[in-house]
């Protein structure tokens, strides 16, 4: 004979209802990420233009040694490849005999037309010669000494001269052979200053008014050497018909190596606004926002990038300063979503 229990069905259907609520609890509950997070600030990064080259001679750097006169070098004191000091001699030039004898001539010309002029003064002085004449004697003696002095200028007084160097440099080639004759300006040997290295990149069209001379530059080394810093000199007005870009010579503070190619980071201004991660940022270019934390729960924010470095950028947007910026862990992130950082899971 079976007793029922008037209290027996109540209690499963309790424990029924326990046993689903326990199930549904994970569903039920608040979906949460774990992330990490650093206090927003505002900064500043420099503002870029960036150009790729290499380094060689600058556009002034060679400099062709010539004599303007006939002659023939009669020793040569320096080799191709070889470092120099300014004022160090090079080699010795040997005058033409007929460069030779128009100094002779100019020389004798300055001193018939000084003897004249003078015995002119003393005739005008006696009032035994015109005023003409004596305007003619000195123009004569002006001309004679102009002569002699562009003579001088140009080959000196000595039937040998020597040539020197005008800088610090190296010989980049020698252009004649010893005792070759040679007409007046014939190329004796190419100098290169020694600071005559430079990097020379090439810059967009576009950039053109944003990059001035004086702006500084930061030079990478395509193999990974160290970075070295520069100062822009010149930037061409015309493109270059092999590369279509506008050539920006930078003057670095380093040693070069003919033929290095670099990175030139060219500053033109500075960005201003929130400094914030690079990985704190998501979306795409038309649609980029972050997400800051208040009261435990995401905040998307909308931001507008305005420049970015390596592992930094600069955005503007409605950020709030006391409220952290979500980096590791933004891209599970949605509006509103319940978030978890190392700071309150050691608290649990």
């Amino acid at each position: 004979m079976m007793f029922r229990q008037p209290w027996l069905v109540p209690a499963l259907a309790v424990l029924m209802l326990a046993a689903c609520s326990r199930g549904e609890a994970p569903e039920e509950a608040a979906v949460s990420a774990a992330v990490t997070t650093v206090p927003v600030r505002q900064g500043s990064l420099p503002e870029l233009v960036e150009a790729y080259g290499t380094a060689g001679p600058s556009a002034d750097a060679a400099h062709v040694m010539n004599v303007q006169a006939a002659g023939h070098v009669a020793q040569w004191d320096v080799t191709a490849g070889q470092p120099v000091k300014r004022g160090q001699r090079l080699l010795t030039f040997a005058l033409a005999p007929a460069s030779v004898a128009a100094y002779q001539q100019a020389l004798s010309a300055q001193k018939v037309a000084a003897a004249a002029r003078a015995h002119t003064d003393e005739l005008f002085a006696q009032q035994l010669a015109t005023r003409d004449q004596k305007e003619q004697a000195d123009k004569a003696l002006q001309d004679a000494q102009a002569n002699l002095e562009a003579l001088v200028q140009q080959q000196g007084r000595s039937p040998t001269i020597e040539v020197t160097a005008p800088f610090d440099g190296t010989v980049v080639s020698v252009d004649a052979s010893q005792g070759d004759q040679l007409q007046p300006g014939a190329p004796l040997l190419t100098l290169q200053r020694g600071d005559g290295l430079v990097v020379t990149v090439g810059m967009e069209r576009a950039a053109m008014g944003r990059v001035q001379s004086g702006a500084s530059v930061t030079l990478a080394p395509l193999d990974a050497a160290t970075s070295m810093h520069g100062t822009v000199r010149r930037i061409a007005r015309a493109l270059n018909p092999h590369t279509h870009q506008l050539d920006v010579e930078v003057v670095p503070d380093g040693a070069l190596v003919n033929g290095e190619s670099f990175r030139a980071d060219i500053t033109v201004g500075q960005w201003q606004g929130w400094l914030v991660p690079r990985d704190a940022l998501q979306g795409d270019e038309a649609n980029r926002h972050v997400f800051q934390v208040a009261d435990g729960k995401a905040v998307r924010v909308p931001v507008k990038v305005l420049g970015e470095s390596d592992d930094s950028s600069v955005v503007t947007g409605a950020l709030d300063v006391h409220r952290p910026l979500v980096t590791v862990g933004a891209t599970q992130l949605d509006d509103g979503m319940a978030v978890r950082t190392p700071t309150v899971d050691a608290r649990r």
